[in-house]
């Protein structure tokens, strides 16, 4: 649990800072348009979602488990 949360946290991070190179790439917070940097930061983005989805993935799948567990504990008893 504490790796997926972690995972989550550091593509947040990751997306924050893609979002500021992406910033840097236009007029209002650079020199100018920057295609280059603009792609740069896009694909970085699309891996720090990537962070986030897994890690969401992996709570949930965690969730299931104990849920699944539980059912069949109580399958068991009754």
């Amino acid at each position: 649990m504490i790796l997926h949360r972690s995972l989550q946290v550091l593509g947040g991070l990751a997306l924050l800072s893609c979002l500021h190179l992406a910033w840097g790439a236009t007029p209002w917070g650079g020199e100018g348009w920057s295609r280059a940097r603009m792609l740069y930061a896009g694909a970085g983005g699309v891996s720090s979602l990537a962070l986030i989805a897994i890690g969401g993935l992996g709570i949930t799948l965690r969730r299931q488990q104990e849920t699944l567990a539980r059912i069949e504990a109580a399958l068991r008893r009754g």
